[in-house]
């Protein structure tokens, strides 16, 4: 018989968002209790967005676990968000205007609008991926233009370098925690593909990693060379880029789309996905006869963010649209 998923209806914790559809969440590189969130109005269609940061502590009887600290406004839908890795105060967000913003909220002015703006993009910024090498100061950033840019972020004028492959929308590039000058980037083709900085003319590998489009993807911390990919088909899968013959995995459960998915920076046989069925789920990619873990159902629409705590092993964030921040506590670590 196999083992059936915890089923967790009650979050951790939840923040109302306030009339806003939540996009996307991260964890801070620098800080265990802080998190940013972002969001838009009227599901991202029209109004404004806006960049929340927030911290996460024990609550006490007179204080809530999460506490709103900025509340910054832009006059457009904010799609994804990326803490910097050289400036523990610099935070990036992808705008529905074609910009990428850098707020610093290490002054007082954040609140007056951000500091810096990276304007190439022709359409929605939905991806953003600060380089994990901190001293390379560079990011990416992902359009439904169909092109990803390479910027440094002391240069605002212009990108670096232009990455203009895939046919139709590009929904996710990330970079490989494994080798600083590689990414990889999925979108609406139903591709995968990998890319070196140094040679941007084209990509290095592709590989067809769905039969429909491919939403997210995500790294495995522990196993170069391994991505992790959700659909619209439904289902999260695993590719190992040295052998692209066919996927490592594939994980069946969600019954509409994978919005996100996000490998533990803590645990190797630990992936989580969130998507249009209102779940969110944890895998165990070591158990592949009966891999679901946990199974939370207490969203009332779709689930799009998700991001792991990078020092408290086990926790996690998500966000969706039906303007709801949770963090939660896994059971499995």
């Amino acid at each position: 018989n196999q083992q059936q998923p915890t089923t967790t209806h009650t979050p951790m914790e939840s923040l109302s968002l306030g009339a806003m559809h939540g996009t996307a969440v991260r964890w801070s590189p620098y800080f265990a209790d802080r998190l940013a969130c972002v969001a838009a109005q009227h599901y991202g269609i029209a109004g404004c967005g806006e960049l929340l940061i927030l911290v996460h502590r024990s609550p006490t009887p007179s204080t809530p676990s999460l506490n709103i600290q900025h509340r910054l406004e832009w006059k457009d839908a904010l799609f994804d968000c990326a803490w910097s890795e050289a400036h523990s105060e610099h935070i990036l967000a992808g705008s529905g205007d074609g910009a990428v913003l850098l707020w610093d909220l290490g002054h007082a002015a954040a609140v007056r609008g951000p500091v810096r703006a990276y304007k190439e993009h022709t359409r929605d910024v939905v991806s953003i991926d600060w380089n994990q090498t901190r001293s390379a100061a560079t990011f990416l950033s992902a359009s439904w233009d169909a092109t990803i840019k390479l910027w440094a972020a002391e240069r605002p004028a212009a990108a670096l370098c232009t990455f203009a492959e895939h046919q139709g929308l590009v929904y996710a590039a990330r970079w490989s925690p494994h080798v600083p000058e590689s990414f990889a980037s999925v979108g609406q083709d139903g591709t995968l593909r990998l890319w070196d900085v140094r040679a941007p003319a084209s990509s290095v590998k592709t590989v067809q990693a769905h039969g429909n489009e491919v939403l997210c993807l995500d790294w495995h911390k522990y196993r170069e060379g391994v991505v992790v990919t959700g659909s619209v088909d439904n289902t999260v899968r695993g590719h190992d880029l040295r052998a692209l013959h066919q996927p490592l995995f594939e994980l069946h459960g969600h019954t509409y789309g994978i919005r996100q998915v996000r490998c533990s920076p803590h645990n190797g046989a630990i992936v989580a996905s969130c998507g249009y069925d209102f779940s969110v789920r944890t895998w165990d990619i070591n158990n592949l006869a009966s891999p679901m873990l946990e199974m939370f159902e207490d969203h009332s629409e779709f689930v799009t963010g998700l991001d792991f705590n990078l020092h408290v092993p086990g926790l996690m964030a998500d966000c969706g649209w039906d303007e709801r921040l949770c963090v939660r506590r896994l059971a499995h670590f």
